[in-house]
């Protein structure tokens, strides 16, 4: 079982009905189950696949103001191990895992390189990575944005968008690996 916990670390006001708002746009999230919402500042919720894991830790690590717990079981208590793994810092991933050796830190320690990949991101970096993760290709982002395919080439370089792709892979192999999914 998989599940993932987030603690707002953010300073906006009125944080409770932020962090309903978003349990609510994380669970339309493919894979990803209903958010229980622990007291005004915790959520949590079941995740069906590492992929899916992945995909919402992504979310949240972009936003930059949520402290993650990762939990993964090979039976029961994922979401308790999520909770307990969840970090005091914005922008971390804690993770807590019953599989063997060091799972639990090298999957810690891949979402922390990609976290600061993430946040030394400008906004022009952030706008074009975001175009290429949802599918466009480097010429049909450029276009979207008005800008050269050359201009958009350099733009993902600065963004850090293959050291990003890299990482993620990487979390998604050691994620599949300590749950036991091949």
């Amino acid at each position: 079982m998989i599940a993932v916990h987030a603690r707002y670390r953010g300073r906006e006001k009125g944080r409770a009905q932020l962090v309903k708002r978003s349990a609510y746009a994380l669970s339309t999230l493919p894979g990803v189950g209903e958010f229980e919402i622990v007291g005004v500042e915790d959520i949590r919720a079941h995740v069906e696949s590492p992929g899916d894991a992945l995909n919402l830790i992504m979310a949240l690590l972009s936003d930059g103001n949520w402290a993650i717990g990762l939990g993964i079981t090979r039976r029961g208590g994922a979401v308790h191990a999520a909770t307990d793994a969840t970090g005091r810092k914005p922008a971390t991933v804690g993770v807590s895992a019953d599989a063997e050796g060091s799972e639990a830190s090298d999957i810690a320690a891949t979402f922390a390189l990609i976290g600061h990949v993430l946040m030394k991101r400008t906004y022009e970096g952030r706008e074009a990575t975001a175009l290429v993760r949802r599918g466009l290709n480097q010429n049909e982002a450029a276009e979207r944005l008005g800008i050269s395919k050359q201009a958009m080439s350099q733009r993902l370089q600065a963004a850090g968008w293959h050291a990003e792709q890299a990482g993620v892979q990487l979390a998604l192999n050691l994620i599949s690996r300590a749950a036991g999914v091949d």
